[in-house]
């Protein structure tokens, strides 16, 4: 039972990552067909001639439905683009053992973390002392070697009466 846990959240966080795409892909539709209405109501009521004075030009069903296909191409693009760094994102996600700092490689298969990022990256790694790490090193070690010179008292006879 303990073993399903993390495929439940790994699964959990995959759905809730899949409606995160779907709600950024609706913001996404929604400000293009504001996009596209923007460009019909311009070819209706020649947005140029009623802010700016500009000469009027006629209605063109030619010019909306080209801006229109423009506009519908950036949609599919954009919201293409959306999916897929979504999908690299979950499929580029890694388990970790919290403990031993493994990688889960298949299911039942882990593999230490400098192994797996030398064979999948060919980083070579080495290791080091963060300095946090190194000053609670040095306390223990301190407080040990306090520890060990601490003289033992002897046992005090009792006296005889």
């Amino acid at each position: 039972m303990e073993a399903m846990k993390p495929d439940k959240s790994r699964k959990t966080l995959v759905l809730a990552i899949r409606h995160a795409f779907a709600y950024i892909a609706f913001w996404q539709v929604l400000s293009f067909l504001i996009l596209v209405l923007l460009v019909w109501a311009n070819e209706l009521l020649d947005f140029a001639h009623l802010f700016w004075g500009a000469p009027r030009s006629p209605f063109s069903l030619m010019r909306g439905c080209l801006a229109t296909a423009g506009v519908l191409l950036g949609l599919v693009v954009t919201i293409g683009n959306t999916y897929l760094q979504q999908r690299s994102i979950v499929s580029g996600m890694l388990t970790i053992c919290s403990y031993c700092h493994k990688i889960r490689i298949d299911q039942d298969l882990w593999q230490r973390i400098e192994q797996y990022v030398t064979k999948s990256s060919g980083i070579m790694l080495s290791h080091g002392v963060c300095p946090e790490c190194y000053d609670k090193v040095m306390q223990s070690i301190e407080q040990e070697e306090a520890e060990a010179e601490t003289p033992v008292s002897p046992a005090v006879p009792a006296a005889n009466a």
